[in-house]
């Protein structure tokens, strides 16, 4: 598929492999795929355009996408994060784990608890807690929470990248009541874990393309409005979300203080 872009476009490398991304999830959206997800791509994607073009109808003449889905579907993986990385398109601080060391750090962390639902996770809140804070702040039931039932868990990844480390765990503990969070501050990359969230997630999930180390962590927990806007190809602006206090952050893009970092309060829970 790569080469057909090439050879149509003109475009070689990065651009030619955002474009292959994009009309996969155009794909998805209009032939209503749902994959393995629990979220069918209807319900995110918001800002995508499903107009074709010739060269959009050009490949799905030769029946490319539907040969994607199909193999994807067969063995589930980040197969266009592997097609990044074999294009040498991997920037610098850009890592993608192999899934052996994906599945090894999943089992790592959760020891050697059953990975069939009764793992103990990492958590902010429980389920109820998690609803009446929102519900008091927000006066509604967060958008990005579906019926669950409790006990309710979350996941996060806060450089989620193509979202390798959420779609593997969520099929590894299939029956775990998760949620699934994600942060990827490059755009191209949020595009990828998002249609790969949408393809291989059994979970609920909401990825948002922001600054991780720039996210306030008193706006930005599970119960966060933040979450609401996840999902959407257009990427909202979530800069209101950033630390804007005084002294700034003790990491940020361009420094790091320990002095502040170290003096930083115990996270609040919400009550």
């Amino acid at each position: 598929m790569i080469e057909e872009i090439k050879m149509k476009t003109g475009h070689y490398g990065f651009r030619s492999w955002e474009i292959m991304v994009e009309y996969l999830a155009k794909w998805l959206v209009l032939n209503q795929k749902t994959g393995l997800a629990s979220m069918p791509p209807l319900q995110g994607f918001k800002g995508l355009n499903l107009q074709k073009d010739s060269l959009y109808e050009y490949l799905e003449g030769l029946d490319y996408f539907n040969h994607y889905y199909a193999a994807a579907m067969a063995k589930p993986w980040d197969y266009i994060g592997e097609v990044y990385t074999e294009m040498g398109l991997v920037g610098l601080g850009q890592n993608m784990t192999p899934r052996a060391i994906v599945e090894l750090m999943t089992q790592m962390v959760y020891g050697e608890k059953r990975l069939d639902g009764e793992a103990e996770w990492f958590c902010y809140n429980s389920y109820l807690e998690y609803i009446t804070w929102y519900w008091l702040t927000y006066h509604s039931r967060p958008n990005h929470l579906k019926q669950m039932e409790p006990p309710f868990h979350t996941q996060l990844d806060p450089c989620v990248g193509t979202g390798r480390f959420l779609f593997v765990a969520s099929q590894m503990m299939p029956k775990a009541n998760l949620i699934l969070f994600g942060i990827e501050i490059n755009p191209s990359l949020y595009k990828a874990g998002l249609l790969n969230m949408s393809m291989f997630s059994l979970h609920p999930f909401s990825l948002i393309c922001a600054d991780a180390l720039r996210l306030d962590p008193d706006k930005t927990g599970p119960s966060s409005k933040l979450w609401d806007y996840g999902n959407q190809w257009s990427m909202p602006d979530l800069s209101g979300f950033y630390w804007k206090a005084s002294p700034p952050p003790p990491i940020n893009p361009k420094s790091f203080s320990l002095k502040a970092f170290t003096e930083l309060e115990e996270p609040r829970q919400a009550k």
